[in-house]
């Protein structure tokens, strides 16, 4: 794909996750653990199944959408991550920034960031990097 074509497709995979979530905590749970998972240039299956895990070890807080949807939608919103990382990021630390006057959403955010963190047993310089973007994010 060129340029253009991967910066619409990461516009358009954005405009769909924002239409489907409308919640904020899921928005910042999700976009958190995506920068996370794709900081170290890859997205592995082991991050991917923590992801699903998270999301349904937290069916409380995460019930805003059909837990079928998160899994597509995680893969979609880091595929626009890999196609246009500085467009990715900065929507991503926007929704993230969305809940900072929350402390428990805050928590819960920074706790799946730290999953993803973990999630391939390797912990890479690229990932922490984003975790300490994500905390700037939250004023944390």
């Amino acid at each position: 794909m060129t340029n253009d074509e991967n910066a619409a497709y990461a516009s358009m995979s954005w405009r769909r996750f924002n239409r489907e979530v409308s919640d904020d905590l899921a928005r910042a749970i999700v976009s958190a653990f995506a920068l996370v998972a794709v900081a170290d240039g890859d997205l592995a299956e082991a991050e991917i199944d923590s992801f699903v895990r998270l999301i349904y070890e937290r069916e409380d807080v995460l019930s805003s959408l059909d837990f079928e949807r998160y899994e597509p939608l995680f893969r979609e919103i880091s595929g626009a991550l890999f196609s246009d990382p500085v467009s990715g990021q900065s929507q991503a630390l926007q929704l993230i920034s969305a809940i900072r006057g929350d402390q428990d959403h805050c928590e819960l955010v920074v706790s799946a960031a730290q999953i993803a963190l973990l999630a391939d047993n390797r912990e890479e310089e690229s990932e922490t990097r984003v975790l300490a973007l994500i905390r700037s994010a939250l004023n944390e």
